[in-house]
């Protein structure tokens, strides 16, 4: 039980009351403190004091199961019978009766057999943030019931739960998953944490979806499913910025698609639009997981070449790689069948791209776009559908 009060009122309520386990304490802002860190089943807030109403309704966001009671003064007694059901659930004038003890002790008893085993202000915040995505939400999830319980747990698919495990929460969505256990020694009190967790986790779900929705939508181009611009720049720099200054395994492709413009003015926009969209899944099939694909604007691509590979050995050449890859994807495009061109359309298409190394052409995206921009029209100027590498510009 939380007793809020002054120094002595607060020893005379906790004497009166006779609760085994009662803090008090007298300033609101420690009370609201208290009131996050623990699950309480009472709390007693003494009257008369100008924040009564305020403190009480903040009380009960934090503590939605706990008893509320005010401890008030006879000449308080209207103003506060006035707030019973509305932030309060009672009320007794002290000092108390028999009776007002008997009711407190009651509610401590049944209310909360035990106070760690809810799921508490603490561990509802962890939830609440980590509901920026599914993934991170279930994880959040089985970690907090291998605290409480002790015992590891993992989210398997509906139907694919290992033999001798037991599932105890079960994820909503149109492809369900449970949360499995072995079954820990001894009985387990599943009333408590595992009820609230199977009330809060489906709307915290569809809020996770949803961030996942508009994250995709705000990091992607709209026409080719690409990252956009935006993404590509502020991603790309926080690993040019991670990546050690000696690290060459690290190359960037900028590439365009050669006259595009004569496609849309012959053809329309719509099968330019359609274009883009063929050169950006011919790239994403070409490239790597890791490797980051961004539509820059109009028909210009960008590629971030990563080797997920650990530091090669003396006299390897990692950018290579980037160069086999992009030339590949180059060559694909020449004799891809664009359908919106027609079936005449085999080698009628190619691009034209350039490619800088980290970081000896450049140590920021801007940096290592501008480079490539310069390979590029070295590749211009020598027919077209080639990859230059900017160390032979």
């Amino acid at each position: 039980m939380l007793i809020v009060a002054d120094a002595t009122k607060g020893k005379q309520l906790a004497s009166a009351l006779g609760v085994e386990k009662t803090a008090c304490v007298s300033d609101p802002y420690d009370a609201l403190s208290e009131l996050g860190r623990r699950c309480w089943s009472a709390v007693v807030l003494s009257a008369p004091r100008a924040d009564l109403g305020g403190l009480a309704r903040a009380a009960r966001r934090l503590q939605k199961r706990a008893r509320l009671v005010a401890a008030c003064e006879p000449a308080t007694e209207p103003e506060v019978r006035a707030m019973v059901g509305r932030c309060l659930d009672d009320y007794f004038i002290h000092p108390p009766s028999r009776e007002d003890v008997a009711h407190l002790r009651q509610a401590v008893a049944v209310d909360s057999p035990d106070g760690a085993s809810r799921l508490g202000p603490r561990r509802t915040a962890r939830l609440v943030e980590a509901a920026r995505d599914v993934t991170t939400l279930e994880a959040c999830a089985a970690q907090i019931v291998t605290e409480q319980f002790g015992v590891p747990c993992a989210w398997h698919n509906a139907g694919e739960v290992p033999s001798g495990m037991r599932a105890v929460l079960m994820s909503a969505g149109a492809a369900p998953r449970v949360l499995a256990w072995t079954p820990p020694a001894g009985a387990v009190d599943e009333s408590g944490l595992l009820e609230e967790l199977r009330q809060l986790l489906p709307p915290l779900e569809e809020s996770a979806r949803r961030a996942e929705s508009l994250h995709k939508l705000a990091i992607t181009d709209h026409l080719t499913g690409a990252y956009n611009r935006r993404y590509f720049y502020a991603v790309t720099d926080q690993i040019l910025q991670c990546a050690p200054r000696g690290d060459s395994r690290i190359a960037m492709l900028l590439f365009d698609i050669d006259d595009f413009k004569h496609y849309n003015d012959t053809y329309s926009y719509a099968v330019g639009d359609e274009i883009l969209r063929e050169i950006a899944r011919l790239v994403r099939k070409v490239t790597r997981s890791h490797d980051l694909v961004a539509r820059i604007g109009g028909d210009e691509f960008a590629v971030l070449f990563q080797s997920a590979e650990a530091p090669r050995a003396a006299g390897s050449r990692p950018l290579d790689d980037a160069y086999v890859l992009a030339d590949r994807f180059r060559r694909a495009v020449a004799t891809h069948e664009f359908p919106s061109l027609g079936p005449r359309a085999v080698g009628r298409l190619s691009v034209s791209g350039g490619l800088a190394r980290f970081p000896a052409d450049g140590v920021t995206c801007r940096e290592l776009l501008r480079a490539a921009d310069r390979a590029i029209k070295r590749a211009k100027q020598a027919g077209k559908n080639a990859i230059e590498l900017i160390s032979r510009a």
